[in-house]
């Protein structure tokens, strides 16, 4: 791997890995399958960026706030030394599909420090998963609220970065002019125009 980085990766095994990355298989809402794939596991660094979506935001607390515990428990005191990192994303400020954007507290530009939505956020949930491990198993941990994640996930039908690509190479092979697909609002959104501060359209 690059970076002589020792690559492990724990999933339920159903997608192609890169060259490189070894590959342990379980289901993460298993306390007994998790356990077991990780009893020899002593990793320096753990980074959680996987959630299953449910068919409610409490269900997705439920099952996704299980997941990170089972694997900061299935590793235990072997964490002492290492770091964790959870990665989320806009969700945190803007609040859960259910109440995107809802809540009277959404205040741009978003900062750290603010507040939670007063809405339940599986977000939420992970994250003081993660810092109750901390507590627990004396690692290091972070969080990290990416705000749009581009990369490749079979049946991901979330990511607008490829979905505009796609877009964008549909309006040139057809000689269409690139115009933003979404509403008048959406483009004059403030992350938008945020956006624009660093990567002006002439």
């Amino acid at each position: 791997m690059q970076q002589e980085w020792e690559v492990t990766n724990l999933s339920r095994g159903q997608s192609p890995l890169p060259e490189g990355v070894h590959g342990l298989t379980a289901d993460l809402t298993s306390v007994e399958q998790v356990t077991v794939a990780l009893c020899d596991q002593r990793p320096d660094a753990v980074f959680f960026t996987v959630w299953p979506r449910q068919e409610n935001e409490k269900a997705n607390i439920r099952v996704n706030g299980a997941i990170v515990r089972h694997v900061i428990d299935a590793l235990g005191d072997r964490l002492s030394s290492s770091h964790v990192a959870l990665v989320t994303g806009l969700k945190h400020y803007l609040g859960p599909f259910e109440a995107y954007g809802a809540a009277e507290t959404v205040i741009t530009p978003f900062r750290e420090e603010q507040p939670r939505q007063p809405v339940d956020n599986f977000y939420y949930a992970q994250e003081d998963e993660i810092f109750a491990g901390a507590e627990r198993y004396g690692y290091r941990c972070s969080v990290h609220r990416s705000h749009t994640v581009i990369g490749a996930a079979q049946g991901n039908a979330m990511n607008m970065g490829q979905a505009l690509a796609v877009y964008a190479a549909l309006c040139r092979e057809q000689g269409w002019p690139f115009v933003f697909p979404g509403s008048p609002k959406n483009g004059r959104a403030f992350q938008m125009l945020r956006m624009q501060e660093f990567y002006p359209v002439n």
